[in-house]
């Protein structure tokens, strides 16, 4: 018999299905840039200083061998049908509401912005194949079987085999050749963090570090018990992606804070030329209750010394970014440092101000700049200070969920429903990229009131703690939408942004557009590679989604990463493989030289 495993009752009650949209005003950006009363209310209503509340302690849980995993898993591993299938967490920020087309019909188009040009082309010496299918997918766990979304995580370093593409997702592990040959692959994510398979992890993060040349995986559980809410850390031992990684688990269940236990929802990884970070939202269990913004920091160098058994295990600085009412920090993203970058001794994290109005408003037109100053701090154990800052740019706003092309959906017509449109990602900050003094951001946003779904960009320069400047910001909007977008940069500040494309026209499609430094993106947006069909997912449908009428779940994220020349890529897709009974979705990973 199907078993549907969905989210908890008390992960996401208070979170209401997007089946529109959320916010309830201004679902479409304004005409022009403009600064933002919010964000500079929002910054004056934190501390300049935020310090961190306590050391946490973490536990070393001892290694895994990534290339004996892969070996024991490759004998046991067999595609086949899913019997089982599970819904990741819902990314919406608290307090939201629900919007429909009508409340949205009224808020004003982008005046002034054309339409960038779809191309079925690629760049010259691009080069792409097919990643993690959802049948994969759900062959390497079977007791968790089909997943969505993937979470793509991805991270391009050197091996003794050459360079080699680690694709991570919800929830298994392959490594690629530049060829698109699996290395070793369909490795559980449970493994990897020594647990047991019924575990609920969720945002897997991979990791190449530039600087230090180790490899980072990170994933979290969440549960009612208080146990059963760990953020998980992997740190290869030596630089060899295919070797022994050391496992460090960090109690997230924070006994002292309102309602909980609680997790640390939408792990997001970061670092400088010191201090490897994770930034967190802190949901309650008991209560449907937010408690802000959590980062944690901690020596690279002593996390790596510790992995390879030269050293103790390093203190956790725990930074609680506090709610300021009426907003409430949330989804702060780090930033990482490009390769070819000289890495700051300062680590800064990027925040969009659309998702922070408790009253259910999804707009903004400004970012706050989190400073983390004095990283070296970390290798003594001892608090670096941090900082905000506003910064007023031009408009974003909430996109609806999209339309997607019609096509064949033989989980939904058994179910009598047609085909389904995609859930957006909410206009939060994903990836940050620090090269030379500049951070790249990027979000989603709506467009033509609303109706459509776009990409916003921003370049920014911090020049103290409590000041940076915008360099320069726009928008990619095209006729169909853009979900997802991420932008891979080398260290002049030129690569790709990555995204899927989707619309009436289009199956869901991998697609990149090429991005010029503080000029921002150039050209048309290629197809890497077309969908071949409609998602139809088991998300899609009320009668196979125990939360009830949904969109289909899609992303959460796609990654670039600049790598010896090259800009690496991956986002999902619908491919053109096999599908199981409950999904469809595919993953395509790909690389393009830098654009010149």
């Amino acid at each position: 018999m199907t078993k549907l495993l969905v989210l908890g009752p008390a992960r996401r009650r208070w979170i209401i299905a997007l089946t529109s949209a959320v916010g309830s005003a201004a679902l479409a950006v304004a005409a022009v840039p403009a600064a933002s009363a919010a964000t500079a209310a929002h910054a004056a209503g934190l501390p300049k200083a935020i310090h961190a509340s306590h050391t946490m302690g973490v536990r070393k849980l001892g290694t895994v061998n990534v290339g004996a995993l892969a070996a024991a898993d490759a004998k046991k591993h067999a595609a086949s049908a899913a019997t089982a299938h599970r819904v990741m967490p819902v990314r919406l920020f608290p307090g939201a509401k629900t919007a429909s087309r009508a409340s949205s019909a009224a808020a004003p188009s982008v005046a002034g912005v054309g339409l960038t040009p779809i191309t079925n082309s690629n760049v010259s010496g691009e080069h792409g194949f097919d990643g993690l299918t959802s049948v994969i997918n759900a062959g390497a766990n079977p007791a968790i079987g089909d997943v969505a979304p993937p979470d793509q995580g991805l991270a391009v370093g050197p091996s003794p085999s050459g360079t080699i593409m680690m694709e991570f997702l919800n929830q298994s592990l392959n490594l690629y050749s530049t060829s698109g040959a699996t290395l070793a692959g369909d490795i559980p994510a449970y493994q990897l963090f020594a647990l047991a398979p019924s575990a609920f992890l969720s945002d897997p993060r991979a990791y190449w570090d530039p600087s230090s040349g180790h490899w980072f995986l990170t994933m979290f559980t969440f549960g009612a018990a208080a146990g059963d809410n760990v953020q998980y850390v992997d740190v290869s031992v030596t630089k060899d992606p295919f070797g022994s990684y050391a496992i460090y688990a960090i109690p997230t269940n924070d006994p002292s804070a309102t309602g909980c236990p609680c997790f640390g929802d939408f792990d997001q990884v970061g670092s400088d030329a010191n201090g490897f970070y994770i930034a967190t939202n802190e949901f309650s269990f008991a209560t449907p209750a937010f408690n802000g913004a959590y980062i944690y920091a901690f020596s690279k160098g002593n996390l790596i010394a510790n992995a390879e058994g030269l050293g103790p295990v390093p203190a956790i600085f725990l930074y609680k970014v506090p709610l300021a009412d009426p907003f409430g920090s949330y989804h702060i993203a780090p930033s990482t440092v490009t390769q070819g970058a000289k890495a700051p001794g300062t680590e800064y994290f990027v925040e969009s101000n659309g998702n922070l109005p408790y009253d259910g408003s999804t707009f903004g037109n400004g970012l706050e700049v989190f400073t983390l100053s004095n990283t070296a701090l970390l290798n003594s154990n001892l608090e670096p200070t941090l900082s905000v800052t506003g910064v007023g740019t031009e408009s974003y706003s909430q996109p609806l969920n999209v339309n997607q092309k019609i096509g064949p959906n033989p989980l939904g017509q058994a179910n009598n429903d047609a085909v389904a449109q995609l859930q957006t990602d909410f206009n939060a900050v994903q990836e940050v990229t620090y090269t030379h003094g500049l951070l790249y951001a990027e979000l989603n946003t709506g467009f033509n009131s609303g109706n459509n779904s776009g990409a916003a960009w921003f370049v920014l320069k911090p020049v103290s703690p409590s000041t940076a400047n915008l360099v320069n910001d726009g928008y990619v909007f095209t006729s169909q939408n853009l979900l997802y977008p991420a932008i891979g940069i080398n260290s002049d500040g030129n690569g790709y942004m990555v995204m899927t494309v989707a619309g009436p026209n289009r199956f869901p499609s991998a697609a990149y557009v090429k991005f010029k430094g503080s000029d921002g993106p150039s050209g048309d947006v290629h197809i890497a590679a077309s969908g071949t069909a409609s998602e139809d997912d088991f998300t899609c449908y009320a009668n196979t989604n125990s939360i009830g009428a949904f969109p289909c779940r899609w992303g959460d994220y796609s990654m670039a990463q600049a790598f010896n020349g090259k800009i690496y890529q991956a986002t999902e897709y619908v491919a053109p493989q096999p599908r199981d009974p409950f999904s469809n979705w595919g993953t395509r990973m790909w690389f393009a030289p830098d654009p010149s």
